[in-house]
């Protein structure tokens, strides 16, 4: 059996994950403290890293050039592992959000499945999406060491994908922090 390595790592911290709110596709650079997290990210990964995926949001590829400066590697883009797009939510927090669209936030659309904020996109777009993604990183890579580095939603979706879990526990799995980093294996 060939086997798979796979880090998956969330971004470094942004303006907007620093003031709790909902970034998705909004493409915002890395604050100081995520510049930070990401050195510390880069520092803490093995050298066995053979290949580096990002999403092409600049936080994701701003932290992923930190690990490819410190492993001299080049970053591979991979545009199905790009964040939610939350629609109307971006850039607010939970007060605003209570405020402005109170029917909607009530029903935690967010967490639904097959619904979506307006403009944005559904838990299930985003996870088909992601799911293509893995299914073409894993066919390039098998028995190769990779990082993918990405975001909180993505991960968990990329979580739910490799341990199998179901619709109804994919919010037991806690988020990513910024600049942490999960580990998977699997074979062929």
């Amino acid at each position: 059996m060939t086997v798979t390595t796979l880090y998956v790592a969330r971004h470094g911290q942004t303006a907007l994950n620093k003031e709790q709110r909902f970034q998705g596709s909004t493409d915002l650079p890395l604050n100081d403290e995520g510049c930070s997290q990401a050195e510390l990210l880069a520092e803490n990964l093995p050298a066995s890293i053979t290949c580096i995926i990002a999403s092409p949001l600049l936080r994701a590829r701003q932290t992923a050039e930190y690990v490819a400066k410190m492993h001299g590697l080049e970053v591979v883009l991979m545009d199905e592992f790009r964040e939610r797009h939350y629609g109307v939510f971006e850039g607010l927090n939970r007060q605003e959000l209570e405020a402005q669209y109170a029917e909607i936030w009530g029903r935690k659309i967010a967490q639904q499945w097959d619904d979506a904020p307006p403009g944005g996109e559904t838990m299930r777009e985003t996870y088909l999406r992601v799911q293509t993604g893995l299914q073409r990183l894993t066919a390039r890579h098998t028995g190769e060491t990779v990082l993918l580095v990405a975001h909180g939603f993505v991960a968990r979706v990329v979580h739910a994908i490799l341990t199998q879990q179901s619709e109804a526990d994919f919010f037991l799995t806690p988020m990513l922090g910024n600049a942490e980093f999960e580990t998977y294996q699997f074979g062929r």
